[in-house]
């Protein structure tokens, strides 16, 4: 369906927003030019810093895994079964609370 300016012009009259507009004429080819923008509020700044800053951490800690592995190996690495209990359950704890 091709809808004409004349058309256009007489639903603008019929709703009485030509007076409204008074030496505004539609026009087929008229285009509205509008510059993007974006404005983040300090929360979504302060998301986005974290966000890159966990990019950059390493997903595996070769230091800590290197000391633990060297208290293993030496004996002397201790795990009573109270703190695997802890864990166990702050772990569980944390997925549900993540998981919904």
């Amino acid at each position: 369906m091709i809808i004409s300016n004349q058309q256009v012009n007489s639903i603008i009259k019929a709703y009485d927003v030509a007076n409204n507009q008074k030496n505004r004429t539609v026009q087929a080819t008229e285009s509205v030019r509008r510059g993007d923008s974006l404005l983040l509020s300090p929360e979504a700044k302060e998301l986005q810093l974290i966000q890159s800053n966990i990019a950059k951490t390493p997903d595996v800690r070769t230091d800590l895994v290197a000391k633990i592995k060297d208290s293993i190996d030496k004996g002397e690495y201790q795990v009573t079964s109270e703190q695997v209990a802890h864990r166990m359950l702050v772990r569980s704890l944390v997925d549900r609370i993540v998981g919904g």
